[in-house]
């Protein structure tokens, strides 16, 4: 019993006031009124956030975001040039891109959000420069050369031409991709129709309707010819000259609604 006692008195020692020390690498000083541990405190300071550089990591997570959402459609649109729809794969497009598809996903959920991001810059570049020689000094007839002159240059334009056969064939399977077409048609008829009363004041809203769809599907058929390989200076003359018989009225055409 004395020997057990002085064994367990060794572990502990009296301090002043009743404290008491246990002998252990991190030992705690104990008093009537307080705990203090005796490990080393750290020296060093934590590291706080800054609302200026939460917004500069923001700032450079957009433009890494931005760099990468470029990358994918400038990729993508080399992909489908080159190998066209069959070959136009979210996979063939992550993979040219140096990412996983599951990063493709994030900005492109799908294969034909992919096909949008491709095609709406060329719709919407010319839509924006018909209207804007709609809305320049130039007189209506001189706007509606213009613009003739424009289709025959993207009826030759090989790039061009090839986006347009592919829009034209993911629309014949896709739903939301001839919504894009319907929509980018819709549009351009309506501008050209606008276009098309000034030229000739003495159409009819429906006899500026039927104008600009034929005028539209003329210069369809342009490309179309072109991209089979039928170039000839004829054909540059005849649809400029059946454009314009359209347009300023002296083709003559049923009656009608």
């Amino acid at each position: 019993m004395e020997n057990a006692a002085r064994i367990g008195y060794s572990r502990w020692r009296s301090v002043r006031d009743g404290a008491s020390i246990r002998r252990s690498r991190n030992a705690l000083f104990t008093t009537n009124t307080m705990t203090v541990s005796n490990e080393p405190r750290s020296t060093k300071k934590r590291r706080t956030s800054t609302p200026a550089a939460a917004a500069g990591n923001t700032d450079g997570l957009r433009a890494q975001g931005l760099r990468t959402r470029n990358t994918i459609i400038r990729v993508a649109r080399k992909l489908l040039l080159d190998g066209g729809p069959l070959e136009f794969s979210q996979r063939a497009v992550a993979a040219a891109a140096g990412i996983s598809v599951s990063n493709l996903q994030y900005y492109f959920p799908t294969r034909i959000a992919v096909l949008r991001a491709v095609i709406e810059p060329v719709i919407d570049t010319y839509l924006d420069d018909m209207k804007r020689a709609m809305s320049s000094e130039a007189s209506p007839r001189d706007v509606f050369e213009e613009i003739m002159q424009r289709s025959i240059a993207d009826a030759k334009d090989a790039k061009y031409n090839a986006l347009f056969r592919h829009l034209l064939s993911f629309a014949a399977t896709d739903a939301e991709c001839f919504k894009l077409y319907d929509e980018w048609y819709t549009t351009l008829t309506r501008d050209l129709a606008q276009l098309l009363r000034a030229v000739n004041p003495a159409f009819s809203a429906a006899d500026s309707r039927h104008a600009a769809t034929m005028l539209i599907a003329l210069a369809d058929g342009l490309a179309m010819q072109y991209g089979t390989g039928r170039l000839t200076q004829a054909l540059d003359a005849y649809f400029l000259a059946t454009s314009r018989a359209i347009a300023y009225g002296t083709l003559t055409g049923p009656a009608g609604k």
